[in-house]
């Protein structure tokens, strides 16, 4: 099954009063056309994306794309003056091996992958599948300011996008449209002019259109939600070294006095390695073994925190924002409570984030195995981090 998803960008934001086009419009750092972007790669669903917009936009959306749609084939189509010619527009560069046809407004920005899925199943299955919200406000028909008929509420729906068809039927309403003359608001009433039959799936309240500035406040109340709960991953890393004479103990950047040293190729800041484990966890960007390979010269003596500000450095390139990180230091003697604040400001520093979000605690073993007879110390660490794109 061949899907293609036509994604709508060449709105002229008249109704925004933006001097810009209202796709480019942030929300929580990440613009309207990238969200939908993202959301639609999310799915896993499509073989290949068309974003329709303007001419003079497709230098910048272009640039914008790049990193967003790493693996997967998309071009750029031009906008038509009204949004059924834009569409019509994306249909001549659809593949004729497509199955299935998804259409979406770039100013959706807040659609899931759920409601995407469900559009594509419902079309797979039924031909057609549309997002669509009931109506909770009494509508009525009027006749100038005369009520003509009040509707029945449970009959009424409030339509979205995607609106997505098999291949055959969009493509044969469009060309229906054009040869009747007809402009329609959206791709189901062209579809629906055809006698066919259109399927609604169950939308979103947040699956909103970005059309006025007010909307631009629900925008960001639905992005700042969002981001809250979504993307979030959690990291955990363990690291442990021996103590040996003849070695400086380093712990989080700081030199502790003490008559032996934690043993290792850099300076085995051992409470640094579990953290930066644990960040790569999170991201899924593999271990400090194979990042900074313990064999590699270039890393004899190097500074732990060093290597850790790498790591932030990594995940930033990659899209993560580090919400909070927090040790535990296991380790026999010396006490480190006079070094954590030093500890902690080191950390945050490397990670370019706000000491608060660092935490350091320590506990000895009793005296128990090696770290209670001296012979060695360990770190255990956790972390959550943020995909931001």
């Amino acid at each position: 099954m061949k899907i293609c998803g036509i994604i709508l960008a060449a709105g002229s934001s008249r109704r925004m009063g933006a001097s810009r086009n209202k796709v480019f419009i942030k929300f929580e750092g990440i613009s309207a056309l990238v969200r939908s972007v993202d959301t639609h790669k999310q799915s896993a669903l499509f073989d290949n994306l068309i974003i329709v917009c303007r001419k003079e936009d497709m230098p910048v959306i272009q640039s914008k794309l790049s990193r967003h749609v790493q693996g997967m084939r998309y071009r750029l189509a031009p906008g038509g003056a009204e949004r059924q010619y834009s569409v019509e527009n994306a249909l001549a560069f659809v593949e004729d091996d497509t199955d299935i046809v998804s259409v979406h407004d770039a100013a959706r920005c807040f659609v899931t992958p759920q409601i995407i899925k469900d559009c594509v199943a419902s079309a797979i299955r039924l031909g057609s599948g549309v997002s669509a919200v009931s109506a909770v406000d009494t509508v009525k028909r009027v006749s100038g300011r005369r009520v003509a008929e009040t509707l029945n509420r449970d009959e009424l729906v409030l339509v979205q996008t995607p609106q997505v068809f098999k291949k055959e039927l969009i493509m044969r309403a469009y060309v229906r449209a054009r040869e009747d003359g007809v402009l329609g608001t959206d791709d189901s009433f062209l579809v629906e002019r055809l006698g066919e039959d259109v399927y609604i799936v169950n939308g979103s309240v947040n699956n909103i259109k970005i059309t006025t500035p007010y909307d631009l406040k629900i925008g960001e109340r639905i992005a700042g939600d969002a981001k809250m709960i979504s993307n979030l991953r959690i990291g955990s890393g363990v690291d442990v070294h021996a103590l040996g004479p003849g070695r400086k103990l380093i712990l989080g950047g700081v030199e502790v006095p003490s008559d032996v040293g934690l043993i290792g190729h850099s300076d085995a800041d051992v409470l640094v390695h579990a953290m930066m484990d644990a960040l790569l966890g999170a991201a899924r960007l593999g271990d400090i073994g194979e990042l900074f390979p313990p064999e590699d010269p270039k890393y004899a003596g190097i500074s732990s925190i060093l290597l850790l500000k790498m790591v932030g450095e990594l995940l930033n390139n990659c899209g993560y924002t580090i919400i909070n990180i927090d040790a535990t230091l296991i380790l026999q003697r010396p006490k480190i409570l006079p070094y954590k604040k030093d500890m902690i400001r080191n950390i945050a520093s490397a990670l370019e984030i706000d000491e608060q979000y660092v935490s350091i605690k320590a506990t000895t073993t009793e005296e128990l195995g090696f770290a209670g007879r001296g012979e060695g110390a360990s770190a255990h660490s956790v972390c959550i981090v943020q995909k931001q794109w």
